[in-house]
């Protein structure tokens, strides 16, 4: 993007796609699982550490959730940073 001016993160968006998906996936292993003392061995198996674990995925569920959200804006222009861009080349050009 650097290089050459887009909107289109591509590459950052599959990877916040890959960490929603990842994300999810563990929340529904870690619950309906009984694999969870082999997925956080360093964790005890109770109700405690399970909610933790959880907590932590729906944090980062929600924050890739955030930024692709964010990422559409942009790609569609409809960022505050674009339209605060686009007013200010409107005052440089009156």
């Amino acid at each position: 993007m650097i290089s050459k001016h887009t909107n289109r993160a591509i590459y950052t968006k599959y990877c916040f796609m890959t960490l929603l998906t990842t994300n999810v996936f563990l929340v529904f292993l870690s619950l309906f699982s009984p694999v969870f003392s082999q997925l956080y061995p360093f964790l005890v198996n109770q109700a405690k550490s399970q909610v933790l674990i959880v907590s932590i995925l729906a944090i980062g569920i929600l924050l890739s959730s955030i930024i692709l959200y964010r990422l559409h804006q942009i790609q569609y222009n409809e960022d505050k940073h674009y339209q605060r861009i686009k007013k200010y080349e409107e005052i440089i050009h009156v």
